[in-house]
């Protein structure tokens, strides 16, 4: 089911049930929000849209590869991309009409049941500035009543909406950033609270905080829970009551709290009869002053064909004239999990056969989240769909929580045929802040911060992520940890016997002048133990390695919600203790004066999760450091190295970049709490993330 967050609202209210065409919102995307006006004020409206029947292909286990065709096609449903005429809208509406403004443009519509009249007020999500009063209409078909009649109010701009189209491309030291941002509430999780018991905790947001919310995300047992919420710098201020986590639901807002700096003391009690898991997450809006951070996702060009007659016989993919049936196919491609975002820029290249082509766009989700379309054109005996989306913010809140659904962005439809030629190629920009505090905070740049994050992810032959982190402490020089997290679900093909990536890496002054390179080395590869007590202790690991394995945790929380869209997982290797991964090894060279190349290759390990530290020299402290080029060895016999991209200063949005600089103790807020993607208590170690101080 989509990311949904409703507060509290009490027993469920009646839905009213018509056809898009009815109410003026066939053309539009299902990216629409609902919001009535109750008791003197504008609330979330509860909202449902009629979701279409579609195959999904996961692209790892037919991108050349071997695995069994069984694991590569599951059926599930989305949002439709454009809403028809007759696809079906239910939605919540409240007696009478709004004796309010509405608090964005959209569409007010009346409906009228046995002489009563009742409203609810629609805005595209690109409209909104303020998504705390909306609800981001969910897929699904509930029971409804028909109205008698509608009637409109039209406020609605011209479709596009007022979000940014075009990627931003200066680079500056230091600037003011508007995010979104969420982080787990450790010790609001409980996997089985008894009924009648809480768990509380305590978490701060910084100074530009304009929205903030408590989340119950997917994996919470559905049922009843109160709340309790204190700001303990204003006790006058507190919210208490209810929530409901229905079946299926990913996200459940409990609370949403007020702009400013504040503290809050949070507990949650379980009021059903049986014992309950809890997911807690808080999620933040603020503007700030932050030092630069540009992290990228990316995959190389893959190819994908094919040739498994399973495919045929199970899933009616067959050669000439045979199509999978339904005919609405999506490409499924994991490992675009996120956690904060001031912008998110998407852009995809499809090649597929002209009879493969279905609609002149492709259309893309995270999860199930709807995110925008991509242009076609003809190619010869091809469409090739190739284009930039950019997601607009009032859905990243409907995305964070939940590390954008599960990470996984779908592309199609198509028609997929048998012994046809297919390439894909997707790469993701995220312009993010460093951490939830302004760039002056000098407590945390004298521990260690996540700069810059590069992630290549191999989906040909064996399904993995390689990671490329920068890490540093002040001013003092920094270091790069690389370490990879394997995909499950996913066969291996009989050849795939080792894997090589090569990050080239540069240094550049404020003036964006290269910064020569005495030279670098590394540590051995470990596998690691996400949870083993020796890696809590381990300098600098746990801090890299700690944002995958909440991702991780989540994602397998995310299952039990019966998501309709795929949530692909990823390995945890659990062991005591880190031990040296056997063939495994990391070469550190200088190319040239400007650039340190750092080159990973895995061995035959299977289901390992890997991890070293490379560590470099350089004639002056750098003011940005940046992945300048990747290159990588596909699996396969007899192939040679490929150039992924290559660029000689930072670009964006596509170049992983992050500033170096250090603090200057303006605004104190003491965590690193994007780095270890929780927050911490007082006098935490300075070089790691460890549980024990986790809020």
């Amino acid at each position: 089911m989509l990311a949904m967050l409703v507060a509290a609202q009490g027993p469920p209210r009646e839905l009213f049930c018509v056809a898009a065409g009815e109410i003026g919102l066939a053309g539009e995307s299902p990216n629409i929000m609902f919001t009535v006006f109750e008791r003197g004020s504008w609330r979330p409206a509860e909202a449902y849209i009629e979701p279409e029947n579609v195959t999904f292909v996961l692209v790892p286990a037919v991108a050349r590869s071997n695995t069994d065709p069984a694991a590569a096609v599951t059926r599930g449903a989305l949002p439709p991309p454009v809403l028809r005429n007759d696809t079906v809208v239910c939605f919540e509406a409240a007696p009478g009409r709004p004796a309010a403004e509405p608090p964005a443009p959209g569409l007010l519509i009346a409906v009228e049941r046995r002489g009563a009249v009742y409203h609810v007020y629609v805005s595209r999500a690109g409209d909104v500035d303020n998504p705390a009063n909306y609800t981001l209409a969910q897929p699904g078909k509930p029971e409804g009543k028909r109205p008698d009649g509608v009637e409109l109010v039209d406020r609605r701009p011209a479709a596009g909406g007022r979000g940014k189209t075009q990627p931003e491309a200066g680079i500056q030291y230091v600037s003011t950033l508007s995010y979104w941002a969420a982080f787990k509430l450790y010790r609001l999780t409980a996997q089985s609270l008894q009924p009648g018991a809480c768990v509380s905790t305590v978490f701060d947001v910084p100074d530009g905080t304009s929205q903030a919310a408590v989340v119950l995300t997917g994996g919470t047992t559905p049922g009843t829970y109160s709340y309790l919420i204190l700001n303990s710098w204003n006790p006058s201020q507190r919210w208490s009551g209810t929530v409901s986590v229905l079946p299926g639901r990913p996200q459940t807002a409990v609370a949403w709290l007020p702009a400013g700096r504040a503290q809050y003391t949070v507990q949650i009690c379980n009021q059903n009869s049986q014992p309950a898991a809890i997911y807690a997450s808080a999620l933040v809006s603020a503007t700030n002053s932050q030092y630069l951070r540009n992290d990228v996702i990316r995959t190389p060009s893959l190819g994908i064909y094919f040739t498994d007659m399973y495919y045929c016989q199970t899933f009616r993919i067959c050669p000439v004239t045979h199509v999978v049936d339904p005919a609405r196919g999506y490409f499924v491609v994991p490992g675009f999990y996120i956690d904060a975002a001031s912008d998110i820029y998407i852009q995809v290249y499809v090649k597929v056969p002209k009879m493969s082509a279905i609609y002149s766009q492709a259309y893309i989700y995270m999860g199930g989240v709807y995110i925008g379309s991509v242009p076609g054109y003809d190619s010869g005996n091809f469409r090739i769909y190739s284009g930039v989306v950019t997601v607009p913010s009032s859905l990243l809140m409907y995305l964070l929580p939940t590390y954008g659904s599960g990470g996984a962005l779908s592309i199609g439809p198509f028609t997929f045929y048998l012994n046809t030629p297919y390439d894909l190629e997707v790469k993701m920009g995220v312009r993010r802040p460093q951490e939830l505090a302004p760039a002056g905070d000098s407590k945390i740049y004298t521990t260690v911060v996540r700069r810059f994050r590069e992630s290549f992810l191999f989906l040909d032959k064996r399904s993995f992520i390689v990671d490329l982190d920068y890490m540093q402490s002040g001013t003092v020089p920094g270091y790069f940890v690389i370490s990879t997290k394997p995909i499950t679900e996913i066969g291996t093909s009989p050849w795939a016997k080792g894997a090589y990536v090569s990050f080239y890496v540069r240094f550049f002054d404020s003036y964006m002048n290269p910064i020569e390179v005495n030279g670098g080395a590394a540590t051995s590869v470990n596998t690691t133990s996400w949870w083993g007590s020796v890696l809590s202790n381990i300098p600098f690991v746990s801090v890299v390695l700690q944002i995958y394995d909440l991702v991780k945790s989540t994602i397998d929380a995310l299952k039990k919600t019966g998501a309709s869209f795929p949530i692909i997982g990823y390995v945890t290797f659990a062991m005591d203790a880190l031990v040296n991964a056997a063939q495994a090894r990391i070469d550190v060279v200088k190319v040239d004066d400007k650039t340190l190349k750092i080159t990973l290759y895995t061995g035959s390990y299977d289901r390992d999760p890997l991890e070293a530290r490379i560590y470099f020299s350089l004639r002056n402290a750098p003011a940005y450091v940046a992945v300048t080029r990747i290159d990588y060895l596909p699996i396969e016999p007899y192939a040679s190295w490929i150039t992924v991209f290559s660029v000689d200063y930072p670009v964006l949005p596509y170049t992983s970049v992050g500033a170096t600089g250090g603090g200057g103790g303006a605004v104190y807020f003491p965590y690193r709490t994007l780095t270890c993607g929780v927050q911490e208590s007082g006098n935490y170690p300075w070089d790691r993330c460890d549980r024990a101080y986790y809020r």
